[in-house]
């Protein structure tokens, strides 16, 4: 299902080079990676605008994923390290501003572009064309603001150091039996579950994920995930409980929008319109959840207020993904806004709070490397969770659709939005209830994924967090020398 690929193929690359972008910008600094990763992006974008073809615009799509990777993961290291402990959570706050814009901004736009489908000179493409001069603000804005600021950087790095000691090992599986996976769930989406080609990638992506495992606890090598962080219940929890979020928020993201095209017959434009409570949902609850976390840990000097965050969200996300299996192709527009609007709000209060707890579950000096493993896992929720998906709606309306449905301009998979056009009455009765109950499907899937997340809330721990004053942002803290503690709040490299 192409419409799958496209966002499997962006995450996938996401997913596969999130481990080096923190050992890198050890060896070369944080903002030489946050440069060189926007650049990729933009490139990647340039290249899917100007896409001619669906394996073209796939391979795009995957060059834009390996930069927005090290987009994301630089971002979080430059905050962690420039931002005083005890205003992480006002920083959060400011991130989830622009990222509630974007979730706004983007499916509007993007049904502003898909709209005028060979209409004019405005189409699909400027969906990624637009990011060529957002990159070029992002660029000048990160030089001004950043060039009288130091960065933390490993004293100690070589590229002979990175090549000795880098665990391309842990690497190769990790990435590799995930990537298996995602292709047993493609080929699912074609074949079907008990095919042996669906059986044998599944199988082996299992095998290769459990000997990534065995490899990590034994290797000599740097590992991918902080030694100390499988000792600590309160981190494995996090990483958990991050992983099956994101499997739900993508699957939520992705399928809702197809829901309101394919059973409302909703156009683009009006699909991402319908999305608005889902998004606005999820980038509003963020900024009061961060205000909460702020002000009760600067009461209690812990984390229970993330904790307290992270249980409540993960309450509020069951119920939404739960009430979204209530909608069906002729749902009111009250339960179309409410629903989502609920499984949004959950959704965003766990935007931030998991990684402000697995923060001070592991060590300063593991931050870098801590940070990478975390979108790690986050970004392989999102990957895994968009091909289960995929996998799941196929299986479900296999079969079940009739021959001669309307296709897109492509010719290779279904025009979903025209559907709602479909004549006899009887016949598109038919055809609509079975996409709504196909996706359905993948909500129930999350819901009981998100009450076991719930559950392991319970198990957190409250973390000491320091409240004192900290010296002034110009001086970064050293998250990269595990070996020296000398090194805590002070510079160790220029950047």
């Amino acid at each position: 299902m192409q419409y799958t690929w496209v966002g499997v193929a962006y995450l996938l690359t996401q997913t596969a080079l999130q481990p080096l972008y923190g050992r890198v910008s050890d060896l070369i600094g944080r903002k030489a990676v946050l440069h060189a990763s926007i650049l990729v992006f933009a490139v990647g974008s340039l290249l899917c605008g100007a896409a001619q073809s669906a394996k073209w615009l796939i391979g795009a799509r995957a060059l834009a994923g390996m930069g927005a990777g090290g987009i994301v993961s630089a971002v979080w290291v430059i905050t962690s390290e420039i931002v005083e402990e005890q205003h992480r959570a006002k920083w959060s706050q400011a991130l989830s501003i622009t990222w509630g814009a974007s979730a706004v901004a983007g499916p509007l736009l993007g049904g502003v572009f898909s709209g005028h489908q060979g209409k004019g000179i405005v189409s699909w493409r400027w969906g990624f064309y637009i990011n060529l001069p957002i990159c070029a603000v992002a660029v000048v804005i990160i030089t001004l603001t950043l060039r009288n600021i130091r960065l933390a950087r490993d004293s100690d790095a070589s590229f002979r150091r990175f090549l000795g000691r880098f665990d391309f090992g842990g690497l190769i599986l990790f990435v590799g039996g995930s990537g298996c996976i995602v292709v047993g769930f493609g080929l699912a989406s074609d074949t079907g579950w008990s095919s042996p080609p669906t059986l044998v990638g599944i199988i082996l992506g299992a095998i290769l994920l459990v000997a990534a495992g065995i490899w990590e606890c034994y290797t000599k090598r740097e590992c991918l995930f902080p030694p100390t962080m499988f000792r600590k219940p309160t981190a494995v929890f996090v990483l958990v409980i991050s992983f099956l979020h994101y499997f739900a928020f993508t699957s939520g993201t992705f399928y809702l929008a197809l829901f309101y095209q394919a059973a409302n017959g909703s156009t683009p434009l009006q699909a991402g319109i319908k999305m608005l409570p889902y998004s606005l949902g999820a980038s509003m609850a963020s900024m009061p959840a961060a205000w909460f976390m702020t002000a009760w840990q600067q009461r209690t000097g812990n984390t229970s207020g993330q904790k307290a965050i992270i249980s409540t969200g993960l309450f509020v996300c069951t119920v939404g993904f739960g009430l979204l299996n209530l909608l069906h192709e002729n749902s009111s527009l009250a339960s179309q806004v409410l629903y989502p609007l609920v499984a949004g709000i959950g959704i965003g209060m766990l935007f931030h709070s998991p990684y402000q707890v697995f923060c001070k579950a592991i060590t300063p000096a593991e931050l870098a490397t801590g940070t990478s493993a975390f979108f790690l896992t986050r970004f392989t929720g999102t990957t895994i969770g968009l091909a289960a998906s995929g996998a799941i709606f196929s299986a479900r309306s296999r079969g079940r659709l009739p021959t001669g449905l309307p296709l897109n301009g492509s010719g290779h998979s279904i025009h979903y939005s025209a559907l709602i056009h479909l004549q006899p009455e009887e016949l598109k009765r038919q055809v609509l209830m079975i996409v709504a109950s196909s996706i359905r499907t993948i909500w129930t899937v999350c819901t009981p994924l998100l009450g076991i997340s719930l559950l392991m809330s319970f198990l957190l721990r409250s973390m000491p967090v320091e409240t004192s004053a900290t010296p002034p942002h110009t001086t970064a803290r050293t998250t990269s020398d595990s070996t020296s503690t000398s090194h805590k709040g002070e510079l160790t490299g220029a950047v």
